[in-house]
């Protein structure tokens, strides 16, 4: 009777018991799941409990993880909750293992489209990235701005469309169809800006270190050339179109206009504008008159737009450097048009010296039609401009 009976006992342990234990199988990963679900529910309201002093800026669910971003006296505050772990994590944690090199390559080539090279030179390096905000089409790296000379007041971010980064996020994104990448050739007409000119080349060595210069701080200039020098140095010539910044005349041969007769005049402008346009295709608009010694008969009969000069850096005289870079630093006001000579070492070294301090300064260095433009300032031709501000 015993065995009968344990024998019965077994049948319906097994009956009863497998099914359920299948059942519990089944449900324990549902289980887990709902218990995740309201841990990470929990971490959430947790973080917004804890942030009711500071605006909600972001509350959006990604595939992998929650991002919250929290505002106050314009100091943002993210949390990066995983959805797998529930755990607070790091957006660089969702960077693709095997492409972290190749997302930080993109990241630093896009900081020298944006910025001068003696601030990119100081931001590459992950350790240099202080904060990374997620928006919808971007994300927005915030970087650290200590040990920048000569010091940087506003602050240094850098924006990054998805489009270029796609291939080295694990987790999905928002493509746009088109955008356009941060550049520091983008003039902004709010800032302040200045032209910055060049007298009596082409000078060859010295115009294209300029050039060089200019290009590492993100800077355009107007190079005023004397035109029988110009088909002596074409490559020059190039190079300064090619790189942005513009060419005006600076006389045929360099003479003082107002001592020669008004069809001498006219005939070496003639030949210059020949010899450029042989040379580029294109026509001068501006001239700037040798020593700027100019009279009505010259202002009315030239058909060009004069351009002088409101800050006078007489790097000819004292070929200093420093009394250069002083010299503009005293003197520097929005709208300026300044005048140097691109024949001179010293003058060289003061152009080094001075964008990067004007950068940190707030000041654009653009060539003078970029400044006319920003300044909204129409030129017309037989008109003498000694700065330009805006309208």
């Amino acid at each position: 009777m015993k065995n009968i009976n344990s024998k019965f006992v077994l049948m319906l342990f097994l009956v009863f018991a497998i099914p359920f234990c299948l059942y519990i199988g089944k449900t324990k990963p549902h289980m887990q799941s709902v218990f995740m679900e309201e841990n990470i529910k929990n971490k959430v309201q947790t973080i917004l409990d804890s942030n009711k002093d500071k605006e909600l800026i972001s509350n959006r669910s990604y595939d992998k993880f929650i991002y919250l971003v929290f505002n106050k006296d314009n100091v943002k505050t993210h949390y990066v909750i995983d959805t797998k772990t529930g755990e607070e994590t790091s957006l660089f944690y969702y960077i693709k293992e095997e492409r972290k090199e190749d997302f930080f390559n993109k990241i630093n080539e896009l900081l020298y489209l944006k910025y001068p090279k003696f601030i990119a030179d100081s931001l590459v390096g992950e350790e240099k990235i202080k904060d990374v905000l997620l928006f919808d089409n971007e994300l927005v790296l915030y970087y650290d701005k200590e040990g920048i000379e000569p010091k940087i007041e506003e602050d240094l971010l850098l924006h990054v469309n998805y489009n270029e980064v796609k291939d080295y996020l694990d987790f999905t994104l928002l493509l746009d169809s088109k955008y356009e990448n941060e550049n520091g050739y983008h003039y902004d007409k709010t800032k302040k800006t200045v032209a910055l000119t060049f007298d009596d080349g082409p000078n060859g060595e010295k115009t294209n270190r300029i050039l060089d210069i200019l290009e590492e701080n993100k800077a355009h200039a107007t190079f005023f050339m004397v035109g029988n020098r110009m088909e002596y140095d074409k490559s020059t010539i190039y190079n300064v179109l090619n790189k942005g910044s513009e060419i005006g005349s600076h006389s045929y041969n360099h003479k003082n206009l107002k001592r020669m007769k008004l069809e001498d005049v006219l005939e070496g402008e003639e030949k210059t504008q020949e010899i450029f346009k042989n040379i580029t295709g294109k026509e001068i608009i501006y001239t700037r008159v040798p020593y700027g010694s100019i009279n009505d008969n010259i202002k009315e009969n030239l058909n060009t737009i004069f351009i002088n000069w409101s800050i006078d850096t007489e790097d000819w005289l004292h070929r200093n450097k420093d009394r250069v870079v002083q010299t503009v630093l005293n003197e520097i006001e929005d709208g300026a048009i300044i005048l140097m000579h691109d024949l001179y070492d010293s003058t060289v070294e003061a152009v080094d010296t001075l964008l990067p301090i004007l950068y940190a300064q707030g000041y654009q260095v653009v060539s003078v039609s970029e400044l006319a433009a920003l300044k909204s300032v129409q030129l017309e031709q037989h008109k003498v401009y000694h700065s330009l501000k805006e309208i």
